[in-house]
């Protein structure tokens, strides 16, 4: 079974109940409209771990959710930063965007001397996780897998779980 919140590949609804999904995208453009659908019906407190090979669209991804919560500045992966909060105002309840590239991290204790233990799992922010695997465990609470991988030059399958 497909399942997520209220999305769909070809544009129609199904029910927010749905957990599980995987969707060929046909280009930047349709990774970002399918981030920002699902930023969209974010509760606040999830954790969304952005698997994937370098250009495989976590940043597209990225960008397309901070559009959905109302952010309206140029999100870039934040490589050498490691963190980069932006607030969000079009919300009631989620107040921060917390981006986190962990490409150059070492374990998921590197998380909580960057300061990410403030904004993961808390209920008026949503993390994104670039590189989740040079952190695993780092969060169970909340976790929302997105894998993308190339299918070829224009298309990438992305799996969220």
């Amino acid at each position: 079974m497909v399942r997520a919140p209220g999305l769909h590949p070809e544009g129609h609804r199904f029910e927010s109940y749905i957990t599980h999904m995987k969707i060929i995208s046909h280009s930047e453009q349709e990774t970002f409209n399918l981030a920002r659908k699902i930023a969209q019906k974010a509760k606040g407190g999830e954790v969304y771990a952005l698997s994937g090979d370098l250009g495989a669209g976590k940043t597209v991804f990225a960008r397309g959710f901070a559009a959905g919560l109302g952010i309206k500045r140029n999100i870039n992966s934040p490589t050498f930063v490691l963190m980069k909060i932006y607030p969000v105002r079009a919300n009631k309840t989620i107040k921060h965007l917390c981006h986190i590239d962990a490409y150059r991290l070492r374990s998921a204790k590197d998380l909580t001397a960057i300061g990410a233990a403030d904004y993961l799992g808390k209920k008026n922010a949503i993390c994104l996780i670039e590189w989740p695997e040079r952190v695993k465990n780092a969060t169970k609470k909340n976790k929302i897998v997105v894998t993308i991988k190339h299918s070829n030059k224009d298309q990438r399958i992305i799996k969220i779980k």
